[in-house]
């Protein structure tokens, strides 16, 4: 693989209570396995936007709650509201984090959730509610609208904590290129992303291998900036599993002439086995690499797609959620 493209490490936000420091409303920190594995391979940057405007540890809950055309937080239990000093908060945060590939939240936070967080209709208890964002997620993903962004339950799906970690890495990568000193490491970086990138939007791939071309004849920069922007959007979508199929096609399709009937039946049968979800995408991905190796074939090696995150992080087990 280019030297460039590993060069990045993932910048990652997480929550600091996801294993960091016991900072949740009631003093507790959550061990997560993940994060625990992600430690060697991101830069990790924590926050917790609640113990960091000063409510302290352990703490009142706080709740969001809709006040005409705006979100409040508020503390029922002292009617305080902190609704400023999070926007406050916000702004710093958005004025420092830079190079933001992903955030890891704290799911169902009203500050970090990104999804199904509770915003009522009042203060007072028992009031309705309906589904939202954490203040803080909500200015995030605003901020850093092409970042991988997840809570740490919905990551307990397999199929969710893989494409995330695709995409997550993917994203690093690209930092690496927009350092490209010439229109031939855009070229190669394309063309080592090609399957990942049929993986999540055939078109868009289409839409990065027109840019990289560079038929325009763009300036460097501008170059890198088009197809950058262009990288990111395909990756704005979960990745199908017939566009995965679809990609492992094309890869089998570069050494296809070289096995025999015997080995193209394995592998077309272990497709349709992972089409029908009993095996997993890293068994076509170790058989597309094992062909790697026997053919010494370059270009299905430089392939990000085979092994699009580190290894380490592969974990079967699944919540079912």
């Amino acid at each position: 693989m280019n030297d460039l493209e590993n060069a990045c490490k993932p910048r990652l936000v997480v929550s600091r209570c996801l294993g960091f420091e016991p900072c949740r409303y009631n003093g507790q920190t959550i061990a997560d396995d993940l994060v625990e594995s992600l430690k060697p391979f991101v830069e990790i940057i924590t926050i917790c936007p609640e113990a960091d405007i000063g409510l302290g540890t352990p703490r009142q809950p706080v709740r969001l709650v809709q006040q005409g055309d705006q979100v409040r937080m508020v503390q029922p239990s002292s009617g305080a509201d902190v609704t400023d000093a999070m926007h406050a908060y916000i702004d710093k945060q958005r004025a420092e984090l830079t190079e933001i590939d992903g955030f890891l939240f704290k799911g169902r936070s009203p500050s970090c959730g990104p999804s199904v967080v509770k915003i009522y209709s009042s203060d007072l208890k028992g009031s309705s509610a309906i589904k939202g964002m954490g203040m803080f997620a909500y200015a995030a993903i605003k901020a850093f609208p092409y970042a991988a962004v997840e809570d740490e339950g919905r990551l307990k799906n397999f199929q969710i904590r893989e494409a995330y970690l695709m995409r997550l890495f993917a994203l690093a990568r690209l930092r690496g290129l927009e350092r490209a000193s010439s229109a031939s490491a855009i070229s190669t970086f394309h063309a080592s992303h090609k399957l990942l990138l049929m993986c999540y939007h055939q078109e868009q791939m289409r839409v990065c291998g027109r840019i990289a071309a560079n038929h325009e004849k763009l300036p460097l920069q501008d170059l890198v900036q088009a197809y950058a922007t262009a990288f990111r959007e395909a990756l704005m979508q979960m990745p199908r599993q017939s566009n995965i199929i679809n990609a492992l096609f094309h890869g089998f399709g570069w050494i296809s002439e070289g096995l025999n009937s015997a080995e193209k039946k394995l592998f077309l049968d272990a497709l349709e086995e992972y089409r029908d979800e009993r095996v997993t995408l890293a068994t076509l991905q170790h058989l597309l690499k094992s062909y790697v190796i026997r053919f010494d074939h370059d270009y299905l090696g430089s392939q990000h797609f085979l092994e699009p995150y580190p290894r380490a992080l592969f974990e079967l087990s699944d919540s079912g959620r």
